[in-house]
Parts: C-alpha cells; structure tokens; sequence
C-alpha cells in the first residue's frame, strides 16, 4: 500500500489518500476526534435510552445512516426507521431495564464498552445481560456504527419462559 498525505505533516492532517493495487485511489473523510467528555456523554445518553426504554431517546443517539450489528453477526439496523423498529422488538419484552458502562476505552472518535444490565421481561422474570458493544462516531457525537457483543440466546430464553 502506498499512501499520499495532503499536508507534509502527517501529525496534523486527518485525511489521508491512500492507493491501493486492487481498490484504486480511495479517500478517508477528515473527521477531528471527540473529547473523552463527548465520548462518555454520548455513551451515557444510549445507555440512558436503553434504561429509560424511549425509543425516541435510543434514535436519537444515532446518525440518520447510522448501521447496527446488535447482536454481532446478526443482520445490520440501517437507519432510523430500523433502529426504532429493532428498539421496540426489544423494548416490548421488557417492562424494567437498568444497563450501564462498567469499563470505557476510547480511542479518537471510536469507544469499546464493557457493559452490565439487569431486566424484567414482560413475563415478570429475570434477566441478566453482559457483553461489549464497539460505538464509531461522527463529529457531532452521534454513533454511525455500533457492533454489540452479547448472548441473545441466554437473554431471549429467560424472557421466552
């Protein structure tokens, strides 16, 4: 791979052009990294929406394109139509949800979180859910790409009795 900066300081540039032999000329979109605050805020405000169950709040999070892997190596929630959509299949089962960050990592405008919740399904059982979602974001906070980590199996089961 042969790449070609736009600005002789690589440090202080972030858009790069990078050429490929098999993709061609190929350009990544400048984006400045967020704040650790703008970071954990926006993190606070999805979990808030999960423990809240509005799905207003929960879209809202999202950029209008945004694609949702939860859980991973399911099929992607494109946009926010899916988003609500997916949210209330969810938001229907359960009538109590407290879900919050354990552990953040942070790194430019991307956050691995390790993350804890307990619930109570419609069907008045317990539920315990643990995993990690991976959040990419755009400049204005908002997740244009989340992949979540967890045991729908062992979730939906509970919430299946």
């Amino acid at each position: 791979m042969v790449c070609r900066k736009n600005t002789p300081d690589l440090f202080t540039s972030t858009m790069a052009r990078c050429e490929t032999a098999a993709h061609g000329l190929r350009s990544f979109p400048e984006t400045m990294p967020l704040s650790p605050k703008q970071i954990s805020d926006a993190i606070n405000r999805y979990f808030a929406a999960w423990s809240s169950l509005d799905p207003s709040a929960y879209v809202a999070c999202f950029d209008q394109h945004a694609v949702v892997h939860d859980p991973y190596g399911s099929t992607p929630h494109k946009g926010a139509s899916a988003l609500r959509e997916f949210f209330g299949g969810i938001a229907h089962a359960i009538q109590d949800v407290s879900i919050q960050a354990d552990s953040v990592y942070a790194a430019s405008n991307r956050a691995a979180v390790v993350f804890q919740g307990k619930a109570i399904g419609k069907n008045l059982k317990p539920v315990e859910v643990a995993g990690i979602d991976v959040f990419e974001f755009n400049e204005a906070g908002r997740i244009t790409a989340l992949w979540a980590y967890w045991d729908p199996a062992a979730v939906l089961a509970k919430l299946r009795q």
